[in-house]
């Protein structure tokens, strides 16, 4: 969208401001689940502003405009923003006020702040309303005339929704609704409202795909003593499906019946999380019923795989790892052959390489395939056919994952395409220094993500240099690529770095470093939280690396690692190639151990 387009678009929500009487008018990429991915029909931030990122929140006063959103897309967002008129803010940055901190200054005694509250949860509205309430401000909670303004809106998303069976998942949906109805009742709730659609798909052990990249469906979840009542688009549920949940003691309903339905509860304890919940939820129950906030038990479930999904993990893995290889191993094939390729090409011959098992179900994310300067941007997304890949740009990075039955994968790796600078291999090198100082490490039960970043960050913090996104975060299986409620990242302040690691948790370990226009170097495998030792002085744990894809030896320089990292990685490359060298052809397996076996140091 060009920056003539933006400015029509924000001039035109000015005038519907000053006619409905609002001063500020604040908006989130986001829907009304919480979902950090979200289908066509919610993306009202990108239609006024232009920024597709995952992360961001739009103020605009009659006056003046600011996007917020964090280091992943600061070079991304400075390109759709520039001559826009809309004010950058990069989060964490020195002296960059916090969206908080803006609306205090902006708002005055008198004047009108709005936003739709079906975008925000409980917690972030009630500090608005706090802030309204120090500033003599008016606060309106559901203003939505501004999704008018969208022209040709894309409607609701209606697809199939079908059932995962528990070969995949393990535990059947009815048992899974009693574990909930246990916590339900160990805290005198009645009722448990779930908004999440990550929550729901794995409850019920159903799957669809309204969102692009995500195996979900657009709903909500009511959960009774005796029976749940689920809100879903009609158009998904075929006779099959509303058998299954007729046989799980679920009722289904019509989606947009969802507001009206939660009206009429009365007299009720009802659990629901208030960081996963949105505030029209809460204004929908809040005053005729006693309000339990809490994390949704399902959370922690699903992100504690039981070992039918961690064995199942362990086959997606090696099934995403024969792809890789496959593809490695053609792409450079085609680039000593001279043929022109782009990044688009790449993601294509990626995922055709997944899609040839019948256990693949999609990609987990938009790919980033970034080649010399693009990949200095940590979530770049090439535009059409993408950038021509240049053997002279050094290095191509390729971030990308796959939804199998099986579970599913994000992996990252970054690979020479031409000749490599000294400095690229230092950098590579202490990337790869830190993605196996993570991976070898061995932990005290309680750790937590915040306490385990620095193991990574120290390769680069001692030279003074960082990277601006977390080393790890959690994956969901066959759900969101990005599940908490844990992370890992030094940041103390956000309270999924402070969850305590489990056996059983699967999460990345992906540092990286970005030279702002000239290139980026990220390494990412999966892991798998496993029990390492008991002894006098407790429970000891330790990661298991699901990802069998090599690190590149072109780009490492040796003398920069120690004797156990060099043993390292001998030893996941040999590991490597016994895995999957049952599945590969001879030639593969051949050029396989001579790039990466007998040219390791």
């Amino acid at each position: 969208m060009c920056s003539s387009e933006t400015k029509n678009r924000i001039e035109a929500l000015h005038r519907l401001m000053t006619e409905k009487g609002v001063d500020i008018y604040t908006c989130t990429v986001g829907d009304h689940h919480m979902s950090e991915y979200i289908c066509d029909h919610f993306k009202i931030l990108e239609y006024f502003s232009g920024f597709s990122g995952s992360r961001a929140t739009l103020v605009v006063s009659l006056t003046e405009a600011f996007l917020f959103t964090d280091g992943r897309y600061f070079l991304e967002a400075e390109e759709v923003l520039r001559d826009t008129g809309i004010t950058l803010m990069r989060e964490g940055v020195k002296d960059v006020p916090s969206l908080k901190e803006l609306l205090s200054e902006k708002l005055q005694a008198g004047k009108t702040f709005a936003i739709d509250s079906r975008f925000f949860n409980i917690s972030t509205v009630k500090s608005f309303i706090s802030i309204c309430s120090d500033k003599e401000a008016n606060f309106i909670s559901r203003f939505s005339e501004p999704e008018k303004l969208i022209v040709r809106r894309t409607p609701y998303p209606e697809s199939d929704i079908f059932v995962l069976c528990e070969k995949y998942t393990g535990m059947s949906a009815i048992d899974k609704l009693a574990a909930v109805r246990a916590s339900m009742k160990e805290n005198n709730c009645d009722v448990h409202i779930i908004c999440n659609l990550t929550d729901i798909s794995y409850i019920l052990n159903l799957r669809g795909s309204d969102i692009p990249y995500n195996p979900l469906f657009v709903s909500y979840l009511i959960i009774y003593m005796n029976y749940a009542v689920l809100f879903a688009c009609q158009g998904s549920i075929n006779i099959e499906i509303r058998d299954y949940l007729s046989r799980i003691g679920v009722i289904a309903n019509n989606y947009n019946d969802f507001y009206r339905y939660a009206q009429r509860l009365s007299g009720k304890r009802i659990l629901l999380d208030e960081n996963r919940v949105n505030y029209a939820v809460f204004e929908a129950v809040g005053s005729k019923n006693e309000i339990f906030s809490k994390t949704n038990p399902s959370t922690l479930m699903k992100a504690v795989k039981n070992k039918t999904e961690q064995d199942n993990l362990r086959q997606a893995s090696l099934i995403d790892g024969i792809a890789f290889i496959r593809f490695l191993y053609e792409f450079e094939k085609r680039m000593k052959a001279g043929d022109v390729l782009s990044e688009n090409d790449c993601a294509v011959m990626l995922k055709s390489k997944r899609e040839v098992s019948d256990y693949y179900i999609c990609e987990s994310f938009s790919p980033i395939i970034a080649s010399g300067s693009n990949a200095a941007i940590v979530h770049y997304e090439y535009k059409d056919s993408g950038k021509r890949i240049d053997p002279k740009d050094s290095v191509l990075l390729l971030d990308t994952g796959g939804h199998y039955l099986y579970g599913t994968t994000d992996i990252t790796r970054t690979v020479v395409i031409g000749s490599v600078s000294d400095e690229i291999k230092t950098m590579y090198t202490k990337v790869l220094k830190a993605n196996i100082s993570m991976a070898e490490a061995v932990f005290k039960k309680g750790t937590t993500g915040a306490g385990l970043d620095i193991l990574a960050r120290k390769e680069l913090w001692k030279d003074g240099l960082d990277y601006r996104h977390g080393t790890g975060h959690g994956i969901g299986y066959f759900l969101s690529v990005h599940e908490g409620p844990f992370s890992v990242s030094y940041n103390a302040k956000i309270s999924s770095n402070l969850i305590p690691l489990e056996p059983g948790m699967h999460l990345s370990d992906e540092p990286g470093y970005y030279k702002d226009g000239n290139y980026g170097i990220r390494i990412e495998n999966d892991l798998l939280v496993v029990p390492f030792k008991e002894t006098v002085y407790g429970e000891f744990y330790c990661f298991e690396v699901l990802t069998l894809i090599p690190f590149d030896p072109r780009a490492i320089n040796y003398s920069m690692l120690n004797n156990d990292e060099k043993d390292y990685i001998k030893r996941y490359h040999k590991h490597i190639l016994n895995k999957l060298s049952p599945y590969l052809s001879s030639e593969e397996t051949k050029w396989f151990e001579d790039s990466f076996i007998l040219c390791c140091q």
